[in-house]
């Protein structure tokens, strides 16, 4: 799907169709029929919803639980399920465990010993505050309440399971409550973090099938009868089970759905997780019957990302720095320095440019080979440590035509296709402010502003993400809803499948780290809510100090909050 289609109706409208395709009945109690028939024309207008036909199965397996993903939310969901006493299959799509998680370097919780240690004091009931308010109050409140305040037995159940965890640190100037994993030096974080979850899963004896994609959800009088997958030779498998999990991952490496169900306009968007998640279990559990949360395009921005760069590498790193980022109309969007406090902001914004790119110096280059990054990139690039092979790896895009090095404002204008008096005139106002200590236009700090003068480097920078957040309609249980917000019986999500959780933008600068943790949590939830339903016993989680900021008192906490958002 090209842009020109995809913008082509309001996708506000489109997704409000697509919810409730397939729903008819629910819909009909609420919906009078010319906006039901409209809505469904809408729907199916697209076939970004479309699930491949199944075959007949050649064998069957029966379960208590069958958990479609085996990334952040599945893994967790299996390990907990069988620790209660349940009978799981997970069925995967890809030849190893892992998902999109493998990508995260830590996670969001409040109460633990690092947090302590961090100096971290924000209370649960204050976290709820500020994000509700960080998101317009669109999130499922009482879901909240679950999730947020399971975080701390969730890093100690982590820990019991194998997970090393370094400590509680700050992105930004945010709250020191991203607990970073401990990693293998020879591998990622996230990686690392998965590792241990595996060999927690072998050791619980979680059956789990490699290769075998879910491709639908069995449904039986209303209620969940299991799933069709399929094995890597083309035959079929029947998972019979009275529950099913949702835990795919999304929709980040389906860029036709998410331009179909967003807002997004810039023309390049850059996906920076893993290969594999393509909406699969949110198509799936629409077929089902369920219905949508508000903000189903919602996307965990990252921000400006260099063509050609690549996620934890220098080049990278270089796309976030705050020298000058411009449109294609040679105007700046933003103040570049937002992206060291808040990358989701930052990428929201960028998605309203239908072009943007990044300008930056040869002495911003000098300064990056010897001092290191301007502001902090995650956990692989601080201030005062040299960023070594950014030179080599920024002339690697020279190579590739993704990045150009100009003498002249002329030369970039050119080289990029800009209007070139527009460009000296950005530049020449920006350096202006430069001079004066002072950006009147966005607020930029005085720390930031460095004139922009040559030998200049130019390169488109897309909007990057790394996963996205908006899906299906749950209850605080992580039980998925119809239209009528009705439980779907033995139908669960969690993760990026699930929605309900954020407004229009992932909370970094509130509660960084909050959907890897969001993946764990979610996937106990189910666990511990399936067996409940099948009588079984299940944990107590003991409840933390919510503080005053849970109440309406927290009005300083919620005016921060509303002024990072803005």
């Amino acid at each position: 799907m090209s842009n020109s289609v995809s913008t082509s109706l309001s996708r506000r409208g489109f997704v409000a169709g697509a919810a409730v395709a397939g729903v008819a009945a629910g819909v009909a109690a609420t919906m009078g029929a010319p906006e039901k028939a409209q809505a469904k024309v809408i729907a199916e207008s697209s076939d970004v919803w479309n699930l491949e036909e199944v075959g007949d199965p050649s064998e069957t397996m029966d379960c208590d639980l069958v958990i479609i993903g085996a990334g952040g939310t599945g893994m967790a969901c299996a390990c907990q399920a069988k620790q209660l006493g349940l009978n799981p299959i997970v069925l995967e799509k890809e030849s190893q465990t892992g998902g999109s998680f493998i990508g995260t370097e830590g996670l969001f919780a409040l109460g633990t010993k690092y947090t302590q240690e961090s100096g971290c004091d924000m209370t649960v009931g204050q976290a709820i505050s500020n994000t509700m308010v960080y998101h317009h109050f669109i999130p499922n409140h009482k879901l909240y309440q679950r999730f947020f305040g399971q975080t701390a037995d969730t890093v100690q159940w982590l820990e019991n399971l194998g997970v090393g965890f370094q400590g509680a640190i700050a992105i930004g100037d945010g709250p020191a409550c991203w607990h970073v994993y401990q990693r293998d030096l020879k591998k990622g974080p996230g990686s690392t973090f998965q590792d241990s979850m595996r060999a927690a899963a072998e050791n619980l004896g979680v059956q789990i099938e490699l290769e075998t994609p879910a491709k639908k959800i069995l449904m039986k009088d209303g209620k969940v009868a299991g799933v069709i997958a399929q094995r890597s030779d083309g035959s079929y498998l029947q998972v019979n089970a009275p529950n099913v999990a949702v835990a795919t991952g999304g929709y980040p490496q389906n860029k036709d759905f998410l331009y179909a169900v967003s807002e997004t306009r810039n023309e390049l968007i850059l996906p920076q997780g893993v290969p594999g998640a393509e909406a699969d279990g949110i198509k799936m559990a629409r077929d089902a019957g369920a219905y949508m949360a508000e903000g189903l395009g919602t996307v965990m921005w990252c921000g400006p990302c260099l063509k050609g760069a690549v996620w934890t590498h220098m080049d990278y790193c270089v796309s976030v720095q705050p020298t000058l980022w411009i449109n294609g109309d040679c105007e700046r969007w933003i103040n570049e320095d937002r992206w060291i406090s808040d990358f989701a902001g930052v990428g929201l914004a960028q998605r309203n440019q239908d072009k943007t790119f990044t300008i930056f110096t040869e002495n911003d280059m000098t300064a990056w080979e010897n001092d290191g990054p301007y502001g902090m990139v995650f956990s692989f690039a601080q201030p005062g440590t040299p960023m070594d092979g950014v030179r080599d790896q920024i002339q690697a895009l020279i190579d590739e035509g993704d990045v150009f090095r100009c003498d002249t404002g002329l030369e970039m204008a050119d080289a990029e296709g800009l209007d070139a008096e527009a460009l000296q005139e950005c530049i020449d106002t920006y350096n202006g402010y430069c001079d004066a200590g002072e950006d009147p236009d966005f607020g930029k700090a005085a720390e930031h502003l460095r004139k922009i003068e040559p030998p200049y480097y130019i390169g488109q920078i897309g909007d990057g993400y790394y996963t996205t957040c908006g899906g299906i309609m749950i209850n605080d249980n992580c039980e998925v809803e119809n239209a009528d917000h009705k439980v779907i019986p033995g139908l669960y999500a969690g993760g990026s499948d699930a929605g309900c959780l954020y407004g229009d933008s992932y909370d970094v600068s509130l509660a960084p780290g909050s959907q890897a943790s969001w993946a764990n949590n979610s996937g106990r939830i189910i666990a511990m809510q399936v067996a409940k339903s099948l009588g079984l016993e299940t944990p107590t989680i003991s409840q933390p100090d919510y503080g005053t900021g849970s109440a309406a008192s927290s009005k300083a906490d919620a005016k921060a909050a509303s002024a990072k958002k803005e």
